[in-house]
């Protein structure tokens, strides 16, 4: 018999492999193994009363006779007669790293206490990775996800914890995350109100161009841009946000816009020309304007200041009330967007006070709580002009309707529907 050095499992002389376990079975060495002639002594290894796999271990031999040399002893297994002797035999546990086999002729148990260490490691390593990148996960997809999924989350442990009976510590935790919750909602709130604050009310070009879009595309030019402190410390037009429509560039007959003559005479330091200027406003007296215009330097000035001052839509090129020089040719222009800006800048200079003429008398439509400071202009190609400052709801806003071919009712009309919506915006 050939016995497993894993597991001690006992084979047959010519197995190769361990019928057990599989492993190669290591066969003495040949010139060492008994005779063949010889048959092995079995009465110590296979009583027959009772059988066992294993061999109990027999006396130790004795000591060879004189120039025998004894052969090596298999292990766990019955020595053959050498030289005419019978070898004893040897015991597994007298041959280091043997395998002992159970006493009582119980069945032998694999050794593989090392292995068994070994795997046992290796999957207690892998879980604690496991475990690691399962936290990592977890608490990234929880920040991720937090503010989507604090209030689900506070409102399901709230239910767990009523239903085990912990609704004590849990319910005092939710409502002070609710708490917070509601804190950091009204904090935000008021963020917003005090962006809303500092903002202002936004007129924008869709809703004016809503409305003049409705009247004509060539014809009618709409501007109005609330009045704050960016606007009025503008240095030039183009550093403003103003709402336009399509033609608010296009330059219109300036009928009534006193504004150019009005802001040029309060940044020239000349008190004639300021004098007169501040006549012409309060009174819309012609002889006036052309008065502060020639204290001014006449014309040119006039233009050369609106063109430094980036409305370039602004030209003057007769006196006001010249009717005759009008139908040579020679005539004031200006934009919707020039006009706005120059409303803008006259309240910046605290003339809004000086615009008073009654719209209202001549068919313009004044929103409930509003208050109107305007100036209106008709001339040739039946232009009709309304240039005014409106207040409401603490804010200001500046307003330029110009329009040619469509006559007083129809210009009266679009002003209405224009303060409006100016009005809704700033009542916001």
């Amino acid at each position: 018999m050939v016995y497993c050095t894993e597991c001690g499992f006992a084979n047959n002389d010519g197995d190769a492999f361990c019928t057990q376990c599989g492993t190669p079975l290591e066969h003495p060495d040949a010139g060492a193994a008994p005779s063949a002639a010889a048959a092995p002594d079995r009465t110590l290894v296979e009583p027959a009363a009772a059988p066992q796999r294993y061999a109990a271990p027999a006396p130790q031999a004795a000591a060879p006779a004189p120039g025998m040399v004894p052969a090596p002893p298999v292990v766990g297994a019955p020595a053959g007669p050498i030289n005419g002797t019978t070898a004893p035999t040897v015991p597994a546990a007298a041959v280091p790293g043997a395998p002992v086999p159970p006493a009582n002729g119980a069945p032998a148990q694999p050794q593989r206490k090392r292995s068994t260490a070994v795997i046992v490691i290796l999957i207690a390593l892998i879980c604690v990775v496991s475990l690691v990148i399962g936290l990592f996960v977890t608490h990234s997809m929880g920040l991720w996800g937090a503010n989507q999924s604090a209030q689900t989350t506070q409102t399901a442990s709230g239910t767990d914890g009523q239903s085990k009976g912990g609704t004590s510590s849990k319910s005092k935790k939710q409502s002070e995350s609710e708490a917070d919750k509601t804190k950091d909602g009204e904090d935000k709130q008021d963020t917003k109100s005090e962006e809303a604050e500092e903002t202002g009310p936004v007129i924008t070009s869709s809703q004016l161009s809503e409305i003049a879009d409705s009247y004509s595309s060539s014809d009618v030019a709409v501007s109005a841009v609330v009045i704050d402190d960016k606007v009025a410390k503008a240095k030039s037009s183009e550093d403003a946000v103003i709402a336009t429509t399509a033609q608010s560039g296009k330059q219109f007959v300036a009928a009534g816009l006193y504004l150019p003559v009005y802001l040029a005479a309060m940044d020239s330091g000349n008190d004639d020309a300021k004098a007169q200027a501040a006549t012409m406003m309060s009174t819309m007296d012609n002889a006036s304007g052309n008065n502060a215009a020639a204290a001014l330097g006449g014309w040119d000035a006039v233009n050369s200041w609106a063109s430094s001052h980036g409305y370039s839509g602004t030209t003057f090129s007769r006196n006001y009330g010249d009717v005759a020089a009008s139908n040579n040719g020679y005539e004031n222009y200006s934009s919707s967007r020039d006009a706005a800006l120059m409303l803008a800048s006259v309240d910046a200079k605290g003339g809004t006070s000086l615009m008073n003429v009654d719209i209202a008398s001549e068919g313009v439509t004044i929103p409930s709580g509003m208050t109107v400071h305007a100036h209106r202009g008709q001339g040739i190609q039946d232009t009709w002009n309304y240039f005014a400052i409106v207040e409401a709801n603490g804010h200001k806003a500046a307003v330029a309707v110009t329009t040619q071919y469509q006559g007083k009712a129809v210009a009266a009309e679009l002003m209405s529907k224009v303060l409006a919506s100016v009005d809704t915006t700033l009542k916001q």
